[in-house]
């Protein structure tokens, strides 16, 4: 039985498809053509028009909605959707026109991706279609196709050449053109080639040695690459990239359910890998649909990738059986949250709305991926009824080695550290039940700039160590500034940045230690200790409400947030009564005024504000010398209210342990542990009695701790028994 929240989507697309004739551009050398936004420039311009068509095909086939209260009828957006499908059919290589840059499109690794994502629309208004449509599209899929057969080769990789979803993207087309026209001359030739695709897909690691024999083929005779850890993690962009992962799944359902249309199954290795990476993904996402992003986002906040799991969740539901309807419920009340506060029917406007004069092919493009899952959402669901019965399997804990990352999921706890991560690195600590407490850009793990216009960290080492209900992570970056404005300023190398983060097996909490020192005398422009991220925007109505050791204040966010101020909160501090901080420095509440999530790389891109909450805290611009310390932070973080963290704060401590930095804390447990690094250049030992807390267990064997030798760059957790 299905439990879409139909309505809701529906009305959503609605409104989108009244708000965006403004962005309609009737091609005045052409009747009847219809281009949309700013126009088919390169191929995500020609991606836009692409998924702005199948937002009006859909909501032009919907009979549920009431056009005449948005002075709109049926019949114009059914030919406006018919108007914008001639003019990208009339502009591919086959066809007689050109986009507005002058150019045609088709032919190169990524064209088919927008193919792909509005082929549901196509197949929602088919009938509406004339013979010289379908010739067009004919035309055009058997161009396509022919190209990836014979010019595109299969490539794949964990870093280099890393393709899981364009390889998904180009086998869908080639299975596409042989199931749409079975007389095409190489149609078999698609089908081989798609295969192999598909195989190279979500392949692993261990895919390359693999005697399992997939429709008729063994799998270790078609394998190219993997795109995937044996963990599953995938490193797209150069980074650990959940969001990615669901964007492969995402164009296997596109897939998927185009066979479903025409009673076709999909072969077998259309799903290869995909049950194990889905179980991945369903553990880095919140009940409420939102991503748990444990690598970052190099792209604009709660956008694309994390659209795109409304078509995975439909797949999910039809392939397993699984029930995703409160993802994507909960989904659609974050979008009607967004949606509502915008007040003109755009998906984005109040958080992105200086794109649309800043880069209007951006702007238009992040509105149209919503709309696009959108419309795949609502014809699916509405053609098969879909829905589910079953659990989704999650993972308790989860490491990955390459990107240093490690993840627990307790009852109401996620905690996570990645070292190569977006902004690298990140730690999170959040409870389950509310999402918008989440941000990820060097969260928790400091940070340092200097006065060029990049600013960033490089992984220098890591190790990490897993063990019943959490994990301890250690290592180091090189902190870097560079693209100054003096003219021939070579790139800078700052500083060590060292952390030793631990997820304590308490079910609530983490602990952690930070600690940076100079690697050349160096001009450093700010430095934030601890850098606990605060999402206060859209999503949590713009306000939090912030209990700490010297007061309470209501934080206005988003928009709202009119001027710079730092709070003095001392030693601890407390988000809406669900999660806090005790630091063993005082902490400052930093409040920027403004927006400043920005886009990776990207000034004037910033499109989420957060609280950010250091100690130390200092955007006083000076000279370091060389071996200067510039950063020294321990911390620790639990979930519940003020109570519980001001609890936390009175246990936090700071044992001395020669050439060691350490923390301790009683954790909600009852148990005492102590986080000890060597941050040094020298081997140092640690010896259990010099705290004075009696017998130990260093939890990353299980043995007693006695005497424990430290290396450079190591660390230790140690619960009293």
């Amino acid at each position: 039985m299905s439990h879409f929240p139909m309505k809701g989507y529906v009305d959503l697309l609605a409104k989108w498809v009244a708000f965006s004739q403004k962005h309609l551009y009737y091609c005045p050398e052409r009747e009847g053509l219809i281009c949309y936004g700013a126009g088919e420039h390169g191929h995500w311009g020609v991606h836009t028009h692409q998924k702005a068509f199948s937002g009006f095909a859909v909501a032009a086939m919907c009979d549920d909605i009431d056009w005449a209260q948005y002075g709109l009828t049926r019949e114009t957006v059914l030919s406006q959707a018919l108007g914008m499908l001639r003019y990208n059919l009339s502009t591919h290589l086959t066809g007689d026109f050109v986009c507005t840059d002058g150019e045609k499109w088709g032919n190169n690794w990524i064209y088919v991706l927008g193919v792909e994502r509005m082929f549901h629309a196509v197949e929602a208004i088919w009938e509406h279609l004339t013979d010289k449509d379908q010739a067009m599209l004919r035309a055009m899929m058997i161009n396509e196709c022919d190209f990836l057969l014979e010019e595109y080769p299969i490539k794949a990789g964990l870093v280099k050449d890393n393709k899981p979803e364009s390889n998904i993207w180009n086998g869908a087309t080639l299975y596409r053109g042989a199931f749409m026209y079975p007389d095409a001359p190489n149609r078999e030739r698609y089908i081989e080639k798609a295969q192999r695709f598909f195989a190279n897909g979500i392949s692993i690691e261990s895919d390359e040695n693999s005697d399992e024999i997939v429709d008729g083929r063994r799998v270790g005779d078609m394998f190219v690459g993997a795109n995937m850890f044996d963990s599953f993690a995938c490193n797209h962009h150069g980074y650990m990239n959940v969001g990615y992962m669901v964007i492969s799944l995402s164009n296997i359902a596109m897939l998927h359910f185009s066979l479903k249309a025409r009673g076709l199954k999909a072969d077998d290795i259309v799903y290869h890998n995909m049950k194990g990476q889905w179980e991945l993904i369903r553990t880095c996402t919140f009940d409420d649909g939102r991503l748990l992003r444990i690598g970052g986002d190099s792209r604009a906040r709660y956008c694309y990738c994390q659209d795109y799991a409304i078509p995975m969740w439909a797949m999910i539901e039809d392939l397993y059986g699984e029930d995703c309807s409160m993802l994507e419920q909960g989904w659609l009340k974050i979008l009607e949250k967004e949606t509502e506060t915008n007040g003109d029917g755009s998906f984005l406007s109040n958080r992105f709305g200086a794109f649309e004069e800043l880069s209007p092919v951006y702007y238009t493009r992040l509105e149209t991926d919503r709309a696009n899952v959108i419309s795949m959402a609502i014809y699916w669901h509405k053609k098969y009824g879909l829905g589910g019965d079953k659990p989704t399997q999650t993972l308790a804990s989860w490491h990955d080695d390459y990107h240093g990352a490690s993840m627990v999921a307790d009852d109401r706890r996620y905690a996570s550290f990645v070292w190569r991560s977006s902004e690298k690195p990140q730690g999170m600590l959040l409870p389950m039940d509310d999402s918008s407490l989440a941000e990820w850009r060097y969260n928790l793990a400091g940070r340092i700039q200097g006065v060029g216009r990049k600013n960033f960290d490089e992984v220098d080492g890591h190790s990490e160590w897993m063990f019943e209900g959490g994990f301890l992570t250690s290592g180091s970056t090189i902190v870097y500034s560079d693209d100054f404005m003096a003219e021939g300023q070579l790139k800078e190398t700052m500083a060590r940045k060292s952390v030793a983060f631990a997820a304590l097996p308490d079910g609530a909490s983490v602990l952690a230690l930070q600690h940076a020192d100079a690697l050349n005398r160096t001009f450093v422009s700010s430095v934030r200790g601890v850098y606990w991220n605060v999402a206060n925007d859209i999503f949590n109505k713009r306000v939090r409400t912030v209990v700490h050791e010297n007061g309470r204040d209501i934080l206005q966010g988003g928009d709202y947030a009119k001027r710079f101020e730092i709070i003095d909160a001392g030693r601890w501090v407390n988000v809406d009564g669900k999660i806090g901080l005790a630091s063993l420095a005082p902490l400052s509440i930093v409040r920027m005024g403004e927006r400043q999530v920005e886009i990776k790389g990207r000034e004037n891109s910033a499109t989420l504000y957060a609280e950010e909450i250091c100690a130390p805290f200092s955007m006083r611009r000076r000279w370091y010398d060389r071996g200067e310390n510039l950063l020294k932070a321990g911390f620790a973080m639990t979930l519940g209210g003020p109570e519980d963290v001001k609890a936390m704060a009175d246990t936090l401590f700071e044992p001395e342990l020669p050439g060691l930095r350490a923390v301790g804390v009683t954790g909600r447990d009852g148990k005492k542990y102590v986080l000890a690094a060597n941050f040094g250049k020298d081997d140092c030992a640690l010896c259990e009695c010099s705290l004075n807390m009696g017998e130990m267990t260093d939890l990353r064997t299980g043995a007693a701790a006695g005497e424990i030798a430290l290396k450079p760059g190591e660390a230790v957790l140690l619960a009293a028994k």
